[in-house]
């Protein structure tokens, strides 16, 4: 099915490769490799958020600066842009990242760390937890409980029932190239399943102006986290790619470097 999302694929300006891989469950994901033909470099997986894919020219940018560090794998999330599959808001696409971790693995990159925002946020800090694999993980904008309505503004709840529960905003999420299950059961939440990254570390990065998820969650998420650890607040930032300034990426780079010292 054509989506509005193909229309405005970013056109790569680094050498690229596209990817697909098959899931553990039978899910076909499609994504693209930034600059990883040199298999000694450190890999980083990234992950988008809902009704994101990794073409999207902002989220492709950030992609493509952050391959001055590293080899870059970054994915369509099930239920997103090029790939196959229902959304799960962060449940199932654990096994998204796996696969293409595994990639990454058999390509001979020996340091591999998963990078999400938002939905791809909560999916990185899910897959470290509950399947392993990874040397660092950084969650940009994650939530740590699921009723984060309680706490974000009305404007930002407000928009979602309408382009989510709104039977007429489903139809246009279809035509936009997401598509989201009609009934869900919440899985594990980050808060629940944090702690079991440990001794992998983990950086936590947070905008403090985030009226979807608020910086509680951030800082719950950190209290839960076991060592090394650290929290990253964006002062004045918001939410996810809102948070991609000028720099944003070489001090990403920097922090996971440090952390990756620091791994047992």
């Amino acid at each position: 099915m054509l989506s509005i999302q193909r229309l405005l694929n970013y056109r790569w300006r680094v050498p690229n490769e596209p990817f697909t891989v098959t899931t553990g469950d039978g899910v076909r994901i499609a994504g693209t490799a930034l600059a990883s033909d040199d298999p000694s470099r450190r890999a980083l997986v990234l992950a988008h958020g809902l009704m994101g894919w990794h073409r999207r020219e902002r989220f492709a940018l950030f992609a493509e600066e952050l391959t001055r560090w590293f080899a870059v794998y970054t994915v369509d999330l099930r239920g997103h842009g090029a790939s196959g599959g229902v959304g799960d808001y962060g449940g199932a696409e654990i096994h998204d990242v796996d696969a293409v971790v595994a990639l990454a693995r058999g390509r001979g990159h020996t340091t591999v760390v998963t990078m999400g925002m938002s939905m791809g946020a909560i999916t990185v800090i899910r897959h470290a937890a509950l399947l392993g694999g990874v040397d660092a993980v950084v969650p940009i904008s994650s939530l740590a409980w699921w009723n984060w309505r309680d706490t974000a503004h009305p404007k930002v709840t407000g928009w979602m029932d309408r382009r989510i529960a709104a039977k007429r905003g489903r139809l246009l999420l279809r035509l936009w190239g997401a598509r989201l299950p009609d009934h869900w059961t919440e899985p594990a939440s980050p808060e629940d399943v944090i702690a079991k990254i440990a001794p992998t570390p983990v950086l936590l990065v947070h905008g403090d102006h985030d009226a979807m998820f608020t910086l509680a969650h951030a800082e719950r998420l950190f209290d839960l986290a076991g060592e090394p650890k650290r929290l990253l607040i964006g002062r004045g930032g918001r939410h996810a790619e809102d948070l991609i300034q000028p720099g944003f990426a070489e001090l990403l780079a920097r922090h996971i470097s440090e952390l990756l010292e620091r791994r047992p």
